[in-house]
């Protein structure tokens, strides 16, 4: 740190949108998939409690919803994010406690774009989807996840399940 030199102030959705460009570009581009998973996790982070701040709903809340709904049970909030991110291998990469494994088993190319869409989900309850990056990662996903299908099925959900 150098003295005597005015730091800068940065607002947390800044921070988030800025990392989750840079995610959703590495993705795109076919870049290492464990800074996509990182950073992606870095910036769902900060945008679950920013659309919570707001009084919206976070990705977090509405999978805690879709859970009940199945299985008729509401996870705790902590619990379940902390449960979606070790699938996501959110956690083993930014984490790592002696008693941890030296090894971690991960379909990176899947966490990487799931990772995404967890904070993408968030990023557009924000600011809506019309960043370039963000049109970029859904219609990669329409082309590559089989859009039209997906839709049937959505439209097929329960209204409670279509959020809120």
């Amino acid at each position: 740190m150098r003295l005597g030199v005015p730091k800068t102030k940065y607002h947390r959705l800044d921070i988030a949108s800025r990392q989750l460009e840079t995610a959703v570009l590495m993705f795109l581009e076919g870049r290492d998939r464990f800074s996509v998973i990182t950073l992606a996790g870095a910036a769902s982070n900060i945008l679950s409690h920013l659309v919570r701040n707001q009084g919206g709903e976070p990705f977090i809340d509405y999978a805690r919803r879709v859970h009940d709904a199945r299985f008729g049970l509401t996870p705790p909030r902590d619990k379940y994010n902390r449960h979606i991110n070790d699938q996501l291998g959110i956690n083993a990469l930014k984490h790592h406690s002696a008693n941890d494994a030296t090894h971690i088993e991960l379909d990176e190319e899947k966490a990487a774009e799931n990772a995404i869409t967890k904070a993408i989900g968030d990023y557009i309850t924000i600011k809506g989807q019309e960043e370039p990056f963000v049109k970029a990662f859904l219609s990669w996903t329409w082309q590559n996840r089989d859009g039209e299908k997906l839709m049937e099925k959505y439209k097929k959900l329960p209204r409670k399940l279509k959020g809120k």
